[in-house]
């Protein structure tokens, strides 16, 4: 009884550190084709190496960590080629869920996006890119969790944790916060207006003009 208590704990703790370097990497914190070290991880979060070594294994499954020729185990890069696949399909299935939502949404919903998009402007006269950004998530999610589409909804989601930290470039773009802002205005009123065409194409071209922004700021080198 003990030794199955000991492997269960053991299980949740390596998830715990999992969930802690996946949200280093997505935030940025690791930088694509950086080390990840197991002695210096194992020392920084106070745990021992075995549930740092399961951690790593697990981001690996996941696509976010991968092995190097010298058998180092590394932050995953992705090509620009990579990225520009999954921010094209990205845009189409942001454009199929704003489409969705229309059906369902309400208009607590509505006012919801409405919120998020004062909070943005309030960001921006700021200068605060770290909350514009956690608030457009917001504004997405919300679009997302509305369309009625559970597969569309984890598709979705996975391309997400791929570009997450790209994402968050395009917006330390000089003028990119400002164009943000006022695209999320007019797809928050296209679905206001039940336009579905509208929502759809305006939810597509926000993602189009951000995979632009980021290919842009990397046009010499490689990401």
């Amino acid at each position: 009884m003990d030794k199955l208590f000991e492997i269960h704990d053991y299980e949740l703790l390596s998830k715990k550190v999992y969930r802690i370097l996946k949200s280093r990497i997505l935030e940025g914190f690791f930088k694509p084709g950086e080390k990840l070290l197991e002695s210096r991880i194992a020392k920084q979060l106070g745990v021992s190496r075995t549930p740092v070594r399961e951690a790593l294994r697990l981001l690996a499954s996941a696509g976010f960590a991968k092995m190097s020729p010298n058998q180092a185990i590394i932050v995953a890069e992705i090509s620009k080629k990579d990225l520009q696949e999954v921010i094209q399909i990205r845009g189409v299935l942001e454009g199929l869920a704003a489409r969705l939502a229309i059906t369902f949404i309400t208009e607590e919903d509505i006012a919801a996006l409405e919120n998020c998009n004062e909070n943005m402007e309030r960001f921006l006269s700021e200068n605060n890119i770290t909350d514009f950004s956690k608030e457009s998530n917001r504004f997405h999610e919300l679009i997302l969790s509305k369309c009625g589409n559970d597969r569309l909804v984890h598709i979705r989601k996975n391309l997400e944790n791929q570009i997450y930290q790209f994402r968050n470039i395009s917006l330390h773009i000089p003028g990119r916060l400002e164009t943000a802002l006022k695209e999320h205005k007019e797809i928050a009123e296209a679905i206001k207006q039940k336009d579905a065409d509208k929502a759809d194409d305006l939810s597509k071209k926000h993602i189009a003009n951000e995979l632009k922004n980021i290919l842009s700021s990397h046009e010499e080198k490689k990401i």
